[in-house]
Order: structure tokens, then C-alpha cells, then sequence
């Protein structure tokens, strides 16, 4: 793998799943088809296992371990603080990206976008459960998709201009909040840009019961950054609607597995869990703007 000493591109793959999906990861960025020179910068979180014995098989990875870490989401505001390439490809360990990505998510960057970002599909053999945590988190992103302007992006495939990031640095030095991130550089440089070719595939398996834990964080913490910015009138609107979240994504969910006989059948097969996590979500950011309380 090609490295520069202050390459245009840099990887960034944040580590939170384990040694044998980071190796994974990486074996798919060594063997990227017609990609420019990158490097590649792994931050881990120091839980996870097996990180040890990563290194010596890529030695031209640098891999950071975010001693002190607090939060998963500080992860992801180091890994682009250790980062050099002015164009930062960012994904996780989970996820293996396809033979193209580098490739193709240097190509689709364009004037008017402000951040682009790719498609996330699900590894065969996946679980009810594995079908349901796909569908809550990633359904805007399976195929098919239409390429252009999009309401959301995915840390799990996405790419940022790093001056771009510096114009809002103090947004995301400590933590990052991808929807806060996201609609700040919207807001100055463009459109969020959902593009159908830079595609990686998710390789994750969460126990029902962490995975409700996880999406109820997730939806404390969406809604606490929500209510950085808006109104006392705004606040009132989310906490009476709240409750009908449910309703809403479960059937943005289904809409868009019925596009492709294959999610359409996983929807069937993973609809209680689906909709545990469904409910777990919708609680946490329901108490967050209740509260305006962030999760522990």
C-alpha cells in the first residue's frame, strides 16, 4: 500500500469491534484496484481485543489506541485528528470496503458537495437480529439507491475535506456527532451527497439485548444534539410527536426494503427485534427532549 509522507488521501477506520474484523478490514484496503497513493490511520478503542497482533501483520498501518476514551464517539474525533490526507475516507472496523472504494470516492467528489458518502450492504448469513440492526441503521443506505442529494450520511462510509472540517473544528475536536457534523459543512459548502458506487459491507453481530441498549443511546444522544439548535417552540413540537417515532420508522424501513426482494424478506424475518430497537431508539431521544439530558 502505497504511503506518502503527507498523502492527499488518508483512511480512517475507527476500531470497536475486534481484532479479527479490523484485520478483515484492512486485508480489503491493501488490495483496493486502482486507487491513489493513501494511507491508513486505525483508532481503537481500548476494550477491544486482539488489536495487538494486527499490527505486525500491516506494518504500513498506523494504529492508534485512544487510551482515556469515554465515549464511542470520541473515537471518531481522534481518528480524524490523526489523520494527514486533505481527503479523509472514513469507515469502521466492521465494515470491509469494496475493491473500488478508494477509487470511486475520490471520483465522485464534485463542486456543491459537501460531504460524500456510500452504500452499506449486509454480509450473507446475518441474523434476525443482524437483519433488524441493519434496517434501523443503515436502510437509507442499501440498494438501491438513487445517487445525489441526501438528508443523511453514514460514518460507516463517508468522506470529508479536511479543510473543511478545520472551518468547524471546534465542533467535533472532543466528540463526534455525525448529524451535527454533517448539517454544519451542509450548511457551508454544499449538499450531502449519496453516491452509488463507493460501497462497503457490514460484518456485525450484536446480541438482541445490546443492541436495544445501543439504539437507546444512540437516540439520546441524536436528541441532545438536536436541541443545540432549536427553538423552545421546536422542543414542545418533538415531545409531543415523539411517541408516533415508531410508527414513522418503521415504515421508512419498509418502504425501502420492499424495493429489493431480498430486504423484503429480511424485514419479515426480523420484524420483533426490529421493532424492540425501533422502540428503544425512540425512548431515548423522546427522554432526551423531555430532559435535555445526555446518556451516561
Amino acid at each position: 500500500m502505497p504511503k506518502l509522507s503527507v498523502p492527499t488521501v488518508s483512511v480512517a477506520v475507527v476500531c470497536t469491534a475486534s481484532g479479527q474484523h479490523l484485520v478483515r478490514c484492512l486485508a480489503s484496503l491493501h488490495t483496493q484496484r486502482g486507487a491513489p497513493d493513501f494511507d491508513v490511520t486505525v483508532v481503537c478503542d481500548p476494550a477491544v481485543a486482539g488489536v495487538d497482533a494486527v499490527g505486525p501483520q500491516f506494518p504500513d498501518v498506523r494504529i492508534v489506541i485512544n487510551a482515556g476514551q469515554q465515549t464511542p464517539l470520541q473515537l471518531v474525533s481522534r481518528v480524524l485528528r490523526e489523520c494527514t490526507g486533505e481527503l479523509i475516507l472514513l469507515t469502521k472496523d466492521q465494515c470491509v470496503p469494496g475493491p473500488d472504494w478508494v477509487r470511486a470516492m475520490v471520483e465522485a467528489q464534485a463542486p456543491g458537495r459537501a460531504v460524500v458518502g456510500g452504500r452499506v450492504e449486509l454480509a450473507h448469513g446475518a441474523s434476525a437480529t443482524d437483519w433488524a440492526f441493519y434496517f434501523i441503521d443503515f436502510h437509507r443506505y442499501a440498494a438501491p439507491i438513487a445517487e445525489g442529494a441526501a438528508p443523511s450520511l453514514t460514518v460507516c462510509n463517508v468522506s470529508y475535506q479536511r479543510s473543511r472540517l478545520e472551518t468547524i473544528r471546534s465542533l467535533w475536536e472532543e466528540t463526534f456527532v455525525e448529524t451535527t457534523i454533517n448539517d454544519a459543512l451542509a450548511a457551508r459548502f454544499g449538499s450531502l451527497w449519496l453516491h452509488h458506487v463507493p460501497e462497503v459491507t457490514l460484518h456485525r453481530h450484536l446480541p438482541l439485548r445490546a443492541a436495544i441498549v445501543e439504539r437507546y443511546t444512540l437516540g439520546r444522544v441524536f436528541g441532545r444534539s438536536r436541541l443545540a439548535n432549536s427553538t423552545p417552540r421546536q422542543r414542545l413540537f418533538y415531545v409531543a410527536f415523539a411517541p408516533v417515532l415508531p410508527v414513522v420508522l418503521l415504515g421508512r424501513m419498509l418502504g425501502k426494503a420492499l424495493r429489493s426482494r431480498r430486504h423484503a424478506a429480511a424485514f419479515v424475518r426480523s420484524f420483533i427485534p426490529l421493532t424492540l430497537m425501533v422502540l428503544g431508539r425512540s425512548w431515548g431521544e423522546w427522554l432526551a427532549y423531555l430532559t435535555g439530558v445526555p446518556p451516561r
